[in-house]
This record gives C-alpha cells, structure tokens and sequence, in this order.
C-alpha cells in the first residue's frame, strides 16, 4: 500500500474514533420523573378542567372513582395512566419560561387540564395543554416554568367521563349461577342448573337442554361479561313509567344466597336501557342482541348442535 493512502487510512480511523469518543461523552440531559412518587402509595387522582372534575381512590388495590359517581374505575385506562402519564419522564429543559409561555402554551389555569395525584403525604398538581402538536406541554401548580411530556394526556386522559367508567356491569361465570328466570311479552320461562346440566321449563315445556346449545351458551356468554360505555345518569323521571312495565326482566339466583335483577326497556333503534337491581340512578345502554338472546322461543333451547 502506498505511503499516502495508508497516512488517508490512519486519519479516517482517527476521525472515526474522535467521533465515538465526543458522541459518547456529550452531555446527556437530564430526565425526571412527571409525579416524583412511590406508585404503590399512590392512592388518590382528581382530574379536572373548566368544564368537569373527576375524583378517584384506591380502595383495597382497586381504583374507584367517587366523584361525579361511585363506581369502578376502568383498570385498562389507569394503568395507561400510570404507564403514559404518572411513572413518564420529562427533559428538565424548559420549553419557556413566564407569563408570556404561560399564554403561548394555553397554560393558564382556566384553560389547562389539571392533574392531581397524592400518597395520602404528598400531592403534585400538573397543568396540561396542548396545541394540536404530536406532544403535550405541563407546567407545576405556583410554576412558570413550561416543560414537554411526550403523550398526549389532554387528549387520552380528559374529564369526559366515559372513558373512565369500568364498562363491566355483569359478570357471573356459570357455576355461580343457579337459576335464571326470564319474563318478556312472548314468555316466562325458568332455566335451572344441576351440576352441568341446564333444565328448561315454563307453562308448556321442561327439558334438559343440551351442553352445545347455542342459545344456552349465548346467555351464559352475555352474563359472564355484560358490558357498556354508553350510561344514562339520573334520568329517573323520564323513564320510570317505562321501567313499571319493561320489556324483559332477567332475574339471577346465584351462589351465596345473591341475586341480581335486570329490567330492560327500548329506548332508541337497535338499543335497549337497563336497569340492575331496581336502582335507577344510572341506566346502561345495551345493544339489541343482549335483549334478544334472553326472548327465543322455547324450541331454539331443544336444538342439540352449537351452529
């Protein structure tokens, strides 16, 4: 090899060389956590904006809000939480600084999404915005110092309250389940289990009814995991003349001395409004087919093949 190209050799492995050294050793910036706080303390969220606030507890492992309603809170939406938002890091770089940032971000306290989470000793309050940009921007409550989180919590984690509900309404596996009676306008009809076996029987008609039926097996499908997004809240008045006489009542006997009542009325083309165990404080919107399964005709549950 000549003498020149083998000096060209030694200085391109020097410039390559220089170029990991200074990548490896340029200053890396510094991460932080969003919600400095130990998850497994965590046991308090409120979330609020303009419009709506939502309050939520952890109660023996399982969040629950508590305000604007009591009911379970959706285990799938708080672990993004926690995963996206409350366990995310920032870069402690400020994106701006004072009131002018607090105004070009839509970080006043009127237009941010507030997020409020506690240990029960220490709590942290977020403001968030966004500004129709692939990422959110938050700021500390008393702060002016505006940061960037790469999610989108304004968008995902709102005040609209939906997407926080557990849509889980019931859920019982079959050997929890005694006895189902029915009563809707075609029939009443009583569907007993011994064992495996499930017996039909109403004013006409008793038979055992076959492991592979399929109208046998879609009930115990739609009692196993009943679910809904969709909830009427405090709408007693406008419904109740309808839940007097409803369109089909299902009525649970299960294990441990329980029971539990469904009531379903129509309500809007292919929908039905339910009602559990006569509280009409909140109603569930159910699609046509979890009615329908519970009104076939006492020959559908004498067919033997499951198609």
């Amino acid at each position: 090899m000549k003498k020149s190209k083998l000096i060209l050799l030694l200085v391109l492995l020097m410039l390559i060389g220089l170029y990991f050294v200074l990548r490896t050793n340029r200053p890396q910036e510094k991460l932080a956590r969003v919600f400095d706080l130990d998850t497994l303390s965590i046991n308090r969220i409120e979330i609020y904006d303009a419009q709506d606030t939502l309050k939520m507890v952890k109660q023996n492992n399982i969040w629950k809000l508590i305000y604007p309603v009591n009911w379970e809170a959706d285990s799938l939406k708080i672990r993004d939480l926690f995963r996206e938002v409350i366990t995310a890091k920032y870069a402690k770089t400020p994106m701006g600084t004072g009131k002018e940032a607090i105004e070009k971000f839509h970080q006043k306290d009127e237009e941010a999404l507030h997020i409020i989470v506690s240990d029960g000793k220490k709590s942290i309050h977020t403001l968030f915005s966004n500004l129709d940009n692939p990422y959110d921007y938050f700021r500390y409550a008393g702060s002016d110092k505006i940061y960037q989180l790469k999610a989108k919590v304004t968008n995902n984690y709102n005040t609209d309250l939906s997407n926080w509900r557990s849509p889980h309404i019931v859920s019982h596996k079959e050997e929890e389940l005694l006895k189902i009676e029915v009563t809707h306008p075609k029939n009443k009809y009583t569907l007993t289990r011994n064992g495996l076996q499930w017996t039909f029987q109403d004013a006409h008609n008793e038979f055992k009814i076959h492991p592979a039926n399929r109208a046998m097996l879609k009930i115990l499908n739609i009692l196993e995991s009943l679910n809904t997004y969709i909830f009427v809240d405090n709408a007693q008045a406008e419904y109740a003349e309808k839940f007097k006489n409803p369109y089909c009542t299902v009525k649970l006997y299960l294990t441990g001395n329980r029971t539990q009542e469904l009531k379903f009325i129509e309500h809007t083309q292919g929908y039905y409004l339910m009602m559990v165990d006569n509280d009409p404080s909140v109603l569930f919107v159910v699609v046509w087919d979890t009615v329908f399964r519970f009104t076939r005709h006492p020959d559908i549950f004498k067919m033997q093949e499951f198609g």
